[in-house]
């Protein structure tokens, strides 16, 4: 019998789940569609325990990420890879209508089951949503940071833009890189 396929709406677009819709599955592969620009703009967040990469298998996503006391932006195109560890805070935006990105994962019990509290710790949102505190003026400065970057992203969507990069090198010592698909 064949498993129908988990849909998630959400604000920002759209999730499928492909695996980790059962607590017994040991890891989870989500297929996630953000729609372009602001619309599709996913909460500034971290996880507590879940670990995960992107994997863009089509269309165009900017990310900016906050690693290590350093944020840095990127554009992602098909065959590229962003590895995010449990704690690293991060969003992703859709740069185009049909932006498909794979996203594997250690498992997210939310996934499986919609009563279990999301691993997630929301800092900013262009929806509204409620968002925590950070936890030091050091990740305050960042989120700060984070939000600027993003602004600049959406507006540079908004005139039809691809958004900079920043702090690219650097990021690419830490979990980005590239496959040719």
């Amino acid at each position: 019998m064949t498993q129908p396929i988990q849909i998630d709406e959400w604000a920002w677009g759209r999730e499928q789940i492909i695996w980790g819709y059962d607590p017994s599955h040991e890891y989870t592969c989500k297929i996630l569609e953000p729609k372009k620009g602001r619309q599709g703009c996913l909460s500034l967040q971290y996880h507590h325990k879940k670990s995960e990469s992107w994997i863009v298998y089509r269309g165009v996503a900017w990310a900016v990420i906050a690693l290590e006391g350093k944020v840095c932006t990127r554009v992602l195109r098909k065959g590229d890879i962003q590895n995010l560890p449990a704690g690293s805070i991060h969003r992703l935006m859709g740069l185009s209508d049909d932006l498909q990105v794979i996203e594997p994962s250690t498992p997210d019990a939310h996934a499986a089951d919609k009563s279990v509290k999301k691993d997630v710790v929301r800092l900013h949102c262009v929806f509204g949503r409620e968002c925590s505190e950070p936890r030091s003026e050091e990740e305050a400065a960042l989120v700060k940071t984070c939000i600027e970057y993003t602004e600049e992203a959406i507006g540079c969507v908004e005139r039809g833009n691809e958004p900079p990069e920043h702090n690219r090198e650097w990021l690419n010592s830490r979990g980005a890189f590239s496959l040719s698909l």
